[in-house]
């Protein structure tokens, strides 16, 4: 039977992991150059105290905790020996992206200080964990965007370096003052190299407006119907018209003015037909003392002289008078 491949490769990195040396807190650091005294020795002060403090946290199996106070000894120090132990911190984390870029930060700043035995030790640990990350060279529309990955900002653009991240999925955000955050989500495989390219764009000018009234009328927005009920959508700024009708009762019209990120909200009730109107019952009452007054007017005047013209206002008056 031919061995199980996938099986003898999983093997082979469980192993190679293993065999990663662990923070100097279990003894002298892996990475102590040859004739450098060890870092308990070089390190003075509150660089001294943090590491101590490392190695108290390691010993009791606090990778984050010890993560955090190696490299505070670091940010204070700057030895790189610093950067390995962070590196093992991360990996007994499970974050492969970040051990990757803190070994290579490490023998970039070891240079040829670093012995070739302390060399194929970092080899060997990149070569374990070159499937369980993967690299993504992002480009901008814009230089100086903020670069997010997973809530955590890794550079400003354009980069130099590809993103690298562990696999599977993650959350990129791109952000810039002045131009629209691109958020985009994705799926990465381990050992995989890919491109990305965002366009940032400026901010659309935009306000909202939502209409809310009977369940049967019809909203009409600058001439056109946007919906039975209720209406809630996007405008550009500025003046808009509208308008609300429902069958058997009166329409309701009016003209929004809306400013540049506002939300505009309306609630209309739509009154019944059948109410009428308070005018007409004005007019008519006008009408009526009106001819209450001209009717009185013709009454108390004496009668004519002459006979009143056949048809004229207030001729049968003048007649029953007469009598």
């Amino acid at each position: 039977m031919m061995p199980n491949r996938p099986l003898r490769r999983c093997a082979a990195f469980v192993l190679a992991l293993a065999l990663i040396p662990q923070p100097a807190a279990l003894a002298q650091s892996a990475a102590t150059r040859a004739n450098a005294p060890p870092l308990s020795q070089s390190l003075q002060g509150p660089a001294k105290e943090a590491y101590e403090s490392a190695k108290l946290l390691v010993a009791n199996r606090d990778s984050a905790g010890a993560l955090s106070k190696f490299k505070q000894a670091y940010d204070i120090s700057k030895d790189p020996r610093l950067l390995y132990d962070m590196a093992v911190c991360e990996k007994n984390l499970n974050h492969y992206a970040r051990m990757q870029s803190l070994l290579e930060e490490y023998l970039r700043d070891s240079g040829p200080r670093l012995s070739a035995d302390e060399h194929e030790l970092v080899d060997n640990a990149l070569a374990a964990i070159k499937n369980l990350v993967a690299k993504v060279r992002l480009t901008a529309s814009e230089d100086g965007a903020v670069v997010v990955v997973d809530g955590e900002v890794v550079g400003t653009t354009p980069l130099v370096w590809p993103v690298v991240v562990d696999l599977g999925k993650h959350t990129l955000l791109v952000k810039k003052s002045g131009f629209e955050p691109a958020s985009q989500a994705i799926d990465v495989s381990g050992g995989s190299e890919s491109t990305l390219a965002v366009t940032l764009r400026p901010p659309s000018h935009v306000a909202r407006v939502a209409v809310t009234s009977d369940d049967e009328a019809t909203v009409i927005v600058d001439g056109a119907v946007v919906g039975q009920g209720r209406f809630e959508g996007r405008l550009a700024p500025g003046g808009h018209e509208v308008r609300v009708t429902e069958s058997g009762k009166k329409p309701y019209e009016t003209t929004v003015n809306l400013h540049d990120g506002e939300l505009r909200t309306m609630q209309v009730t739509l009154e019944s037909e059948s109410h009428g109107s308070i005018w007409p019952w004005l007019i008519g009452a006008a009408v009526v003392a009106g001819g209450a007054v001209v009717g009185g007017y013709f009454l108390l005047q004496p009668p004519e002289e002459t006979a009143p013209q056949a048809g004229s206002i207030g001729s049968l008056q003048f007649q029953e008078r007469r009598r």
